[in-house]
């Protein structure tokens, strides 16, 4: 791994840096800016000034003060030709990993950023450190982790998001800085879909010969939206039914036509596809674990202890049991 200086140190004094020698950072991976946030920004600013420096530090290679902290206040002050920014100056210039990882602190602790801006911060300190999301072991997440700040869960759900094709990960992230952000696709749709999409490789490869994951995605998105899918849960049923596939305990022909009718027909639901793949399997190990866990208990019981009513209450209840057995199988 990449070492990182654990102390990043200020000039003692904030300097007031002429806008011309200021320069945005191209790790910054916002993409577009609030135009009604900037407004109100900038009604701040016109009001009581800049109340927060920005940080900067300057290029060895351009000579101008690259922003780490405060593009936004940034574009306000150049909307409005104020000419000085206070600002808060590094010591030396970071590495490009410090960079990222200054960014990634200041930006996530406040919330700027969102999920797949996250997500692209990630990929680009997965690129510095020379690693590929293929091929992460624990210690790469825990060194992520330190990177970052983020717990392992977020970590690993970043990764999720990073481990779709570009145009699937292009168009949430599109989505996200776009003005109508609210009304678009649900992200966590990914991450109920990634291991099902994961399970389908191995099992019925061939489906991706009919359908991208890009398909995959549209279908699952659109169902959603036009509540055919109520919620993200009901994917796992799918996944249910892959997981059985995996282990043979279900025909892969039958879950490779339900498949095909999920992604092909509209109105067929996760919840047909488990119906028709696997529900009867997952019902017979619910029998089969509970009556081996009934008949447990039964060997176990001193039913000699009993009176004579509730010992032919249970002899009732057996013999019922019986019968119903019987007449079933």
């Amino acid at each position: 791994m990449k070492t990182l200086d654990p102390f990043i140190e200020y000039q003692d004094k904030i300097e007031d840096v002429d806008i011309e020698m200021i320069e945005v950072n191209s790790f910054n991976p916002r993409e577009r800016f609030n135009e009604e946030e900037e407004d109100e920004l900038i009604d701040s600013i016109l009001a009581k000034g800049i109340l927060n420096p920005i940080i900067v530090y300057k290029s060895s290679e351009t000579s101008k003060y690259v922003i780490i902290d405060g593009e936004r206040r940034y574009r306000a002050c150049k909307k409005i030709n104020i000419r000085t920014i206070p600002a808060r100056i590094l010591l030396r210039e970071p590495t490009p990993l410090e960079s990222l990882s200054l960014m990634f602190h200041v930006h996530n602790v406040r919330e700027d950023w969102t999920e797949f801006a996250i997500a692209l911060t990630i990929k680009r300190i997965l690129e510095e450190l020379g690693l590929e999301i293929d091929h992460l072991d624990r210690g790469d997440i825990l060194d992520l982790t330190k990177i970052t700040s983020l717990s392992e869960y977020k970590i690993n759900k970043y990764l999720k998001y990073l481990d779709y094709p570009d145009e699937v990960f292009q168009m949430f992230l599109n989505q996200e800085v776009s003005s109508n952000k609210n009304d678009g696709p649900d992200p966590d749709i990914l991450m109920e879909m990634h291991k099902p999409i994961s399970d389908m490789k191995l099992v019925v490869p061939e489906i991706f010969d009919s359908f991208s994951i890009k398909q995959i995605i549209d279908v699952c998105i659109r169902k959603k939206e036009d509540k055919v899918i109520k919620t993200n849960k009901e994917f796992r049923l799918i996944g249910q039914s892959l997981s059985a596939a995996k282990k043979n305990e279900i025909s892969t022909d039958n879950l490779r036509d339900g498949l095909f009718k999920f992604f092909a027909q509209f109105e067929y639901t996760p919840e047909k596809v488990f119906h028709e793949t696997a529900e009867e399997h997952y019902q017979y190990k619910n029998i089969k674990k509970t009556t081996e866990s009934y008949l447990d208990q039964l060997r176990l019981f001193d039913f000699q202890s009993l009176d004579n009513i509730k010992k032919r209450e249970v002899r009732d209840l057996l013999e019922t049991l019986l019968d119903v057995i019987n007449r079933t199988i």
